[in-house]
């Protein structure tokens, strides 16, 4: 009999053992067992539409921040690149006003050269008025003189 006893004994037992694998089982696809299995200290906590709600305006917060930070160093780069173009512009500046100084002076000299010229083209006419030989002398007869024909 004592046989028998034990036999029954161990089917108690492993039906014991058996729901107590299970139900270890069962917690720790529960998350129990605290961090052992990685799951939270034995609390359940549902995750609810509002902890996605939360999680999606934190989200969005962060979004927010970074792209403000995006666009504070982009406007610092463009006033850099403004800077460096302004300064530029202001050389280009600088050199076209005095080509412009240069080509006004240039053209007044031209001008003068140009009178100067057409005064000495005045002088090539085949009478020499007496102003243009000797202005402050006075009166000054020129005659022309017939070639005179030799022996």
């Amino acid at each position: 009999m004592e046989h028998e006893n034990n036999y029954g004994s161990r089917g108690m037992t492993g039906t014991a053992l058996g729901l107590a694998i299970g139900a270890l089982g069962v917690e720790a696809l529960r998350g129990g067992f605290g961090n052992i299995l990685g799951g939270g200290n034995g609390c359940e906590h549902a995750y609810t539409r509002y902890d996605a709600d939360k999680d999606a305006r934190i989200a969005a917060l962060e979004t927010a921040v970074k792209l403000r930070d995006a666009n504070t160093y982009t406007d610092q780069k463009l006033l850099e690149m403004y800077k460096y173009v302004d300064g530029k512009f202001g050389i280009v500046e600088a050199q076209l006003c005095e080509q412009r100084v240069y080509n006004a002076t240039n053209t007044g000299a031209i001008a003068c050269m140009q009178g100067q010229v057409a005064e000495l083209m005045a002088l090539t006419k085949r009478v020499v008025p007496n102003g243009s030989i000797c202005p402050g002398w006075g009166d000054v007869t020129v005659s022309v003189t017939p070639a005179s024909t030799g022996a």
